[in-house]
């Protein structure tokens, strides 16, 4: 929200400390990466702008003394946003007009005591993938799957992958089945932080949130919010209640977590039954800034989003960003980003921040493989998803319904629509909870081995609690039913698990041997007792029966 002219509170900018002059460019130049003020020269900002957080108590003692030095109020400085009302606590967004610079303002105002931080309204910038247009959704495209009746659904390789794509079969995250425990619920609400959404599109208009509290377009701010027809969402970067996406990404994004499944059109999202509330701060050209997204992740939190998708980032690190995250009692589940770079080493936000809150994501192609363009980290990432040439929803304005792109916005999401299962499954769960269950329950994978804190990618079913939960066996590809234990000693020797141990078995075992290594338990399936997966185990099964 916006505050004009709050002059009472600069008055905090020179109690403490005295600008004996105004500071010259020539020592604005001085100030480098290695200085221990908040402002990276490295990072792209936003010209007279800067966010401070001031220490607690410090703005209303101030406020209530009502005098004071006001040399910045001569330079032109204001209060342009006051986060406190939206719950960020002693943030503000200041507007420096005068001749005093950023850098200039920062190191001023970090001198003094009454100030926690300050730093620079940093540019936010999405690497913009490429696409791919889909054509329109004709009979002979509908998939072989009886279930989901979509038709794309045999483009979308991470959710299924039988090979179509020239992957691997069994390479994906398992939501077949994970649809057998849940498909969501309407009453989990994901917020997507991005370019907008096409809330009008066919295949996401009815899991589009809605505000409750407002009624539409009759210039009244009902629900006392200070948003004034905030109906599905609000637009931050324009300052407008139309939320549309005029780039792209973020109904791609959308329709990852949510479109709407089993319709018989287009694409089926994670979660089925989910409400996806749109929240832009990105523009056309995908370029935003911090101030709204602190914005953003402020409307998500006082409107009550469950999960804030983020598939956005860069090398800035905000803290004032880090503090909005920390406010909220959401997970967020966040892009670790596209530059093929290791996060330990180069730290990517809000990816990178250690939080309990965050799950960093990277992504994976449809070979259990990770792309070239994907960040990776042995400790910053946390686990991956499919991210490679991904089938989704585009606003139908910019003249294609469905496009695939790839990067780990893509993979992001996925993890955005099973985070919703799972609190669709157990709305009590916390984040920390949610996170937790995710990374527990990964396919290990050879690729993420020492690049992620999990090793693996995500998978539905085991996220869920299907299969065998006490040994982590899970159905082979397309199978109904769990490998069993028939004599109890730990070896799995009826894979298709229709009560009998036969040669289909030794067939099944040989067919996916390379699946059964990558995503069951080695010593479940280990005949042998060599400690791996290999053609003696197959020998071992077959002289068994």
């Amino acid at each position: 929200m916006q505050f004009a002219h709050l002059r009472i509170i600069l008055n905090l900018f020179i109690t403490g400390f005295i600008l004996s002059c105004l500071v010259s460019g020539a020592y604005a130049d001085e100030l480098s990466d290695s200085d221990n003020s908040g402002f990276q020269t490295s990072a792209p900002y936003v010209p007279g702008e800067v966010i401070v957080k001031y220490k607690d108590g410090t703005i209303a003692a101030l406020a209530a003394e009502g005098s004071g030095p006001v040399a910045l109020e001569a330079l032109g400085a204001e209060v342009a946003v006051d986060f406190s009302a939206e719950g960020l606590t002693n943030l503000q967004a200041l507007d420096i007009t005068g001749p005093i610079s950023v850098k200039e303002a920062i190191y001023e105002l970090e001198n003094s005591p009454y100030v926690a931080y300050a730093e620079p309204n940093y540019i936010i910038s999405l690497s913009l993938p490429e696409t791919d247009p889909a054509g329109p959704d004709e009979v002979g495209d509908f998939s072989a799957l009886a279930f989901p009746n979509d038709p794309k659904f045999s483009d979308q390789w991470g959710l299924s992958n039988t090979g179509q794509t020239g992957g691997t079969s069994g390479a994906d995250i398992s939501a077949l089945k994970g649809w057998e425990i849940t498909k969501g619920s309407d009453t989990i609400v994901v917020a997507v932080l991005d370019t907008g959404v096409d809330y009008t599109h066919p295949d996401l208009a009815a899991n589009i949130w809605k505000n409750p509290g407002e009624i539409p377009n009759n210039g009244i701010d009902d629900d006392g919010n200070g948003y004034v027809d905030d109906v599905y969402g609000y637009d931050f970067i324009n300052n407008d209640n139309d939320p549309m996406d005029d780039n792209g990404h973020g109904t791609h994004c959308a329709g990852i977590i949510g479109a709407i499944g089993n319709n018989g059109i287009g694409v089926a999202g994670v979660s089925w039954n989910v409400k996806i509330m749109p929240l832009k701060f990105l523009r056309a050209d995908g370029s935003g800034d911090t101030a709204a997204a602190l914005n953003a992740i402020a409307y998500a939190r006082r409107m009550g989003a469950d999960i804030i998708s983020c598939s956005w980032g860069g090398t800035a690190k905000s803290q004032a960003l880090g503090d909005a995250i920390a406010s909220t009692n959401a997970l967020f589940p966040c892009a670790a980003g596209n530059e093929g770079s290791n996060n330990d080493i180069s730290p990517h936000y809000p990816s990178g921040f250690d939080s309990p809150q965050i799950i960093s994501v990277a992504a994976s192609d449809a070979k259990d493989g990770i792309p070239s363009f994907s960040n990776y980290g042995a400790t910053k990432v946390d686990v991956a998803a499919p991210g490679d040439w991904i089938m989704s929803t585009y606003p139908t304005a910019l003249g294609h319904q469905y496009v695939k792109m790839k990067g780990t916005s893509m993979a992001t999401p996925h993890v955005s629509g099973l985070a919703a299962l799972l609190l669709s499954k157990n709305p009590s769960l916390t984040p920390a909870e949610i996170k937790a269950k995710i990374m527990d329950n990964v396919d290990k994978l050879s690729a993420f081995a020492g690049k992620s804190v999990s090793g693996g990618r995500i998978n539905i079913q085991k996220a869920l609690g299907g299969g065998d939960s006490s040994s982590g066996v899970i159905p082979l590809p397309g199978m109904n039913k769990p490998p069993k234990d028939l004599n109890g000693d730990g070896k799995f020797e009826d894979l298709n698990g229709n009560g009998r141990a036969d040669y289909s078995d030794v067939v099944m075992f040989f067919k996916h041997m390379d699946w059964i290594s990558k995503n069951e338990p080695v010593e479940a399936f280990d005949f042998s007792e060599n400690g791996r997966i290999d053609f003696t185990d197959v020998i071992k099964l077959f002289n068994s029966i």
